[in-house]
């Protein structure tokens, strides 16, 4: 976490940086990628209650290109940004393998649970259905089993006698 971080004067520099002809998106860089996630959700709270307009929004209009892509990216919440990574992999022709891997076999069951949830809620659609539709094998046996968000985890302590 920032040490001094002050979600009301993050959205004071967003505002002066988006304001007027241009974007100062040094300004913008030097505020979010220097935030936590909870950080820059608590910015988009506090920029929608003093400015009266979503900052995701706001951002869009003004930034464009991979800038644009990544800093919006970084304002969605980690269960969301996982629902969007899963969608777009097995969207259209193909499937991107390494993506359904890395996030469905690294999450822990709440995790994936608020993965699965935020998935139907921004698609319309069933993550499990999608996952079996674009998979096969073996290795849909495994997504599938891991999506069920129901695997045995490690204690706090299990992990501590690990780590020691």
């Amino acid at each position: 976490p920032h040490p001094n971080f002050d979600a009301e004067a993050d959205v004071e520099t967003l505002r002066k940086a988006m304001k007027g002809a241009g974007t100062d998106e040094d300004a913008i860089t030097n505020v979010l990628a220097r935030r936590t996630n909870a950080q820059r959700q608590e910015i988009k709270k506090k920029f929608k209650t003093m400015v009266g307009k979503d900052l995701a929004d706001e951002l869009h209009g003004e930034l464009s290109g991979n800038f644009r892509r990544v800093v919006l990216h970084s304002l969605y919440e980690p269960d969301q940004y996982y629902a969007k990574c899963l969608h777009s992999a097995m969207k259209g022709a193909g499937t991107d393998e390494k993506v359904l891997t890395e996030i469905l076999t690294t999450k822990s069951n709440a995790e994936m649970n608020a993965i699965k949830e935020a998935y139907t809620k921004l698609n319309k659609e069933n993550l499990e259905k999608d996952v079996q539709s674009e998979t096969s094998g073996f290795y849909r046996r495994v997504l599938i089993a891991s999506l069920q968000g129901n695997r045995d985890e490690l204690t706090g302590e299990q992990l501590q006698f690990l780590y020691n």
